[in-house]
């Protein structure tokens, strides 16, 4: 058993002591930032010491507080030295005891990067006094360098972005309001900043706001002075940068149309000549959409604008590309395709158009018009082509010893037979018309073929000499065949034309004459010389007018003297040779051609032939007229110049 002794009051008041200097102390307190680098204010929705990004990284002064034996008169040497994350780092603070009163807090220097990488980091310090290390609290210091992530593009007013930033919307309503969508990381403090523009450099601000409340959307009023005078596509975007300074990248961009112009009025259905002043009933056929098919407008709409408008055509649901109107009418090629779509008919199909002007669409709802649609043909053809490949060539064979598709004098007052091989897909009803050169063969001269469906040896059709001989000469001349079937409807398809070699009489070429001959003595003399801007003197011939294969032609045109009036003997120095083509108008009318003095002075008193070669109906004719010549007067003078 054990026993106690009970202690003297001085035993027991220093065993006390020890008690009392046994017992725990607080630690030393922790360190803090200096007012020159503080940390920013804490929220209730982000991690408290947060370093703004301006400082991150950067060299930051650091305040320790006065320790509690910084005042000992017992000359005890020490040193402060600060820590990051449990390393020391920057240079120590040594002291010796007694510290002067006036020091509340000893200020050291945290070294330049140490503060960049994101995270919760701990600042402390070693209290080291007479070399006994003390307990010293630490401060955690949170780094965040991640900005905020954007959500996608703003929004807009249901009628803005369907139809772009438009006069009577900014009239009606003075500003656009721009939407923020919400965005995961969005915390107090963070700044939203709104652009309008085409590019950032170029763009305004529409204005800033910092987040108090995250529930609350952020919202932007684009007003009618910000959107100023400028039309055309437009871009809206927004920036995030929370409460450290982290910046976003822009969001995605926002297009959208400003049209400050009024909108297109007026607007009719769509135009369709070809449907709309057609007998009735009303069709648009086989010929109608080969021309092709178009669909307008026919006059000119309210407000319309010169090099922005652009009309869009819809075809049974095909949208077609946007032409720029530039005049009225104005109307768009319907490509076959789209009226053959599905199938050939007969079939209803609507047609519609709106006003594109930039990517805003005029009016909401499209103009409509049906139309009634009927492609189907005889024979074997489905596509545009015309004439239609599928098609057989035809044979003409007449009876004068000739090889095919070659017809002279020798088979003259003849019948001349054409065959085709017959055609896939042959019905009851349709009907094989023979065309010799652009004119269609009628039944009584043997060009018109009914077929019952049964055929399948060739098509023949037993054609009088008079359609050869009304069609005349020609290098090549076309020969093709039609197909019709009244019991169907009115479409025609059309084979491909053979070349047909026919010479049956000598071509002519239209008269020329000297013009300005003596009337007295019948000579081309110096009477007949007319002044010329170019040539100086010249003579002149007329071509004869009406012949319409000189039209896109080249006469090749001579003069040429001659010393006998049998034309035999070249008179030297007397030839000139030169082109000429005709207006359509002059070959219709007539023309001159011009022989120049120089040709006409050499050959003085003699003969002279003017002359030109030109193709006609595939061969080469010639025109010519010879005249006596004589240039010079009674003293062997020549014509004066």
């Amino acid at each position: 058993m054990t026993s106690f002794k009970p202690l003297d009051p001085a035993q027991n008041r220093a065993r006390y002591l020890v008690v009392r200097q046994s017992m725990p102390t607080e630690d030393a307190a922790p360190p803090s930032l200096h007012a020159d680098n503080p940390l920013l204010p804490d929220t209730a929705d982000d991690l408290p010491n947060q370093l703004h990004s301006s400082l991150q990284g950067a060299q930051l002064k650091v305040l320790i507080p006065r320790f509690a034996q910084a005042g000992d008169e017992n000359a005890i040497p020490g040193f402060l030295n600060l820590t990051w994350n449990g390393s020391r780092v920057g240079t120590r603070y040594d002291y010796e005891t007694p510290i002067d009163p006036a020091i509340t807090e000893f200020e050291l220097l945290l070294p330049a990067g140490l503060t960049n990488a994101s995270g919760s980091h701990e600042l402390s310090y070693i209290l080291s006094h007479g070399g006994n290390p003390d307990e010293v609290a630490h401060e955690v210091i949170n780094i965040d360098t991640q900005a905020p992530l954007p959500n996608g593009e703003v929004t807009l007013p249901a009628e803005v972005e369907r139809d772009g930033i438009t006069k009577p919307y900014l009239d009606a309503n003075g500003f656009v309001l721009v939407t923020v969508p919400q965005y995961a990381t969005k915390k107090i403090g963070d700044e939203i900043e709104a652009f309008f523009g085409i590019s950032l450099p170029g763009a305004i601000s529409i204005g800033k706001v910092t987040v108090t409340d995250t529930a609350v959307p952020v919202t932007f009023n684009l007003t009618a002075a910000q959107v100023g005078t400028e039309e055309g596509e437009k871009e809206l975007w927004y920036t995030l940068m929370d409460r450290k300074g982290n910046k976003s990248l822009p969001s995605a961009y926002k297009k959208t149309n400003v049209s400050l112009t009024d909108p297109p009025e007026g607007l009719l259905p769509p135009s369709i000549p070809l449907f709309d002043d057609d007998t009735l009933p009303k069709l648009v056929d086989l010929a109608d959409a080969r021309m092709p098919l178009g669909i307008g407008i026919l006059a000119e709409y309210d407000n319309y604008i010169a090099d922005r408008d652009e009309i869009e055509v819809t075809v049974d649901g095909i949208l077609l590309p946007a032409q720029r109107i530039n005049g009225f009418p104005f109307y768009v090629n319907v490509p076959y395709s789209a009226l053959a779509k599905d199938s050939l008919g007969e079939k209803t199909i609507t047609t519609s158009y709106q006003i594109k002007r930039g990517t805003v669409r005029h009016p909401l709802t499209p103009l409509t018009k049906n139309i009634v649609v009927d492609l189907r043909r005889p024979g074997p053809g489905e596509g545009e082509e015309n004439p239609n490949p599928d098609l057989d060539l035809v044979t003409v064979q007449g009876q004068g010893g000739n090889g095919p598709n070659v017809l002279t004098e020798d088979d003259k007052d003849q019948t001349v037979s054409v065959t085709a091989q017959v055609f896939d897909g042959v019905k009851d009803g349709d009907v094989a018309t023979l065309i010799w050169k652009g004119v269609e063969v009628t039944a009584a001269q043997g060009g018109v073929i009914e077929l019952d469906g049964t055929e399948t040896d060739d098509l023949e059709w037993t054609v009088e000499w008079e359609v050869v001989d009304e069609g005349g000469n020609g290098n090549p001349l076309p020969v093709s065949y039609k197909l019709t079937n009244p019991d169907l409807n009115e479409n025609e398809e059309f084979s491909l034309p053979q070349d047909v070699d026919v010479y049956i009489r000598p071509g002519v070429a239209p008269e020329v004459r000297f013009q300005h001959m003596d009337p007295d003595l019948t000579l081309l003399n110096c009477q007949s010389l007319r002044a010329d801007a170019v040539l100086g003197k010249c003579a002149e011939a007329l071509v004869a007018g009406g012949e319409p294969e000189l039209k896109g032609k080249t006469l090749a045109c001579t003069y040429q003297g001659y010393s006998d009036s049998a034309g035999t003997t070249v008179k030297p120095g007397t030839k000139y040779e030169f082109n000429y083509s005709p207006s359509d108008q002059e070959v219709d009318d007539g023309f001159i051609i011009k022989v120049r003095y120089q040709e006409l002075l050499a050959t003085q008193s003699a003969w002279g032939e003017i002359s030109y070669v030109v193709e006609i109906d595939g061969r080469d004719v010639t025109s010519s007229h010879f005249v006596r010549v004589h240039m010079v007067g009674g003293t062997g003078t020549p014509c004066p110049i």
